[in-house]
């Protein structure tokens, strides 16, 4: 006789990963970390960083601190901020981008899509008609989401580029760099 086994559900295996990571966190902080920096000096103010801001996917296989060699070994390291959101794009990040701005000083930001990206697999449709059927009572707020889906690789960077240097809130002297990262090779493509 075949007996059928259900598979935890996926809330189950989450709420199981989380706790793991607890539980790594404490072994982390007992065996390997480093008391951080302050971000302030001894006169009570705010450092300057080093002027360059990192904006690519959420996805985790996209690990700028690796591919841009600024926290791998035999690399000085170099202490970047790295804003991540969905699909990398600019529209999305553009809080976190003037703020860190405005708070730490911001020259140069490197934008960084990448090939098999979820948002080239997924439109801003199929996600909101996925959102509908979670949130049924959510109609409207769902059809406000604007996830930007891509469908030229390559072309979202630059279309990123030129959002940002239209916006008000980015000085006309930031220095925008566009790259297309190959996850297949591990080489990044500028674009312009």
């Amino acid at each position: 006789m075949l007996t059928l086994h259900r598979a935890p559900s996926i809330t189950s295996q989450a709420n199981a990963l989380a706790d793991n990571l607890v539980e790594r966190n404490k072994k982390y902080a007992a065996e390997n970390h480093k008391p951080m920096p302050l971000l302030h000096g001894a006169d009570g103010k705010l450092r300057r960083g080093t002027g360059v801001l990192v904006l690519t996917c959420v996805d985790p296989r996209i690990v700028p601190e690796t591919f841009l060699g600024f926290r791998q070994p035999g690399f000085d390291p170099i202490a970047l901020p790295v804003v991540r959101v969905i699909g990398g794009r600019a529209k999305h990040a553009i809080t976190n981008i003037v703020g860190l701005d405005a708070a730490f000083g911001v020259d140069t930001i490197f934008i960084v899509h990448h090939t098999d990206c979820g948002l080239t697999h997924n439109t801003d449709a199929s996600l909101k008609s996925t959102l509908r059927g979670k949130f049924p009572g959510e109609a409207g707020r769902v059809e406000e989401l604007s996830f930007h889906h891509i469908a030229q690789l390559g072309e979202s960077v630059i279309e990123d580029m030129q959002y940002l240097r239209e916006h008000p809130l980015i000085k006309k002297d930031m220095t925008l760099r566009g790259f297309l990262y190959h996850i297949d090779s591990g080489v990044l493509e500028e674009k312009s």
